[in-house]
């Protein structure tokens, strides 16, 4: 398998998918495309990551978003804000701490 720079995992559990999770990885393969960082980045959707299931209010937040190596999880994750995590944390290198859940 090729090694990538980064493999970022996009949530497509029902509560992330019902806010919007497939249109984060459309955009997210878009940017990465049109950045020509085909061959150093991964988007690949995931099944449920359970991140929902950590608060009273089921789906508070949902979507979720992880990028490794670096084991950085991101949540609340929308349209208006991926393309912030994109250029922060995939192309300069650094976490976003507004949408961090949890870093490993």
């Amino acid at each position: 398998m090729k090694r990538y720079r980064a493999h970022i995992f996009v949530c497509q559990g029902k509560r992330c998918s019902g806010r919007g999770s497939e249109r984060l990885l459309d955009a997210l393969k878009e940017m990465v495309s049109s950045e020509g960082l085909k061959d150093e980045i991964r988007i690949s959707k995931s099944g449920c990551l359970k991140v929902c299931k950590e608060t009273d209010t089921e789906g508070e937040l949902c979507p979720t978003v992880v990028v490794y190596p670096e084991g950085v999880w991101y949540r609340n994750i929308s349209r208006d804000n991926i393309g912030d995590l994109f250029e922060e944390h995939i192309k300069n290198g650094r976490v976003m701490e507004r949408f961090l859940h949890f870093k490993l």
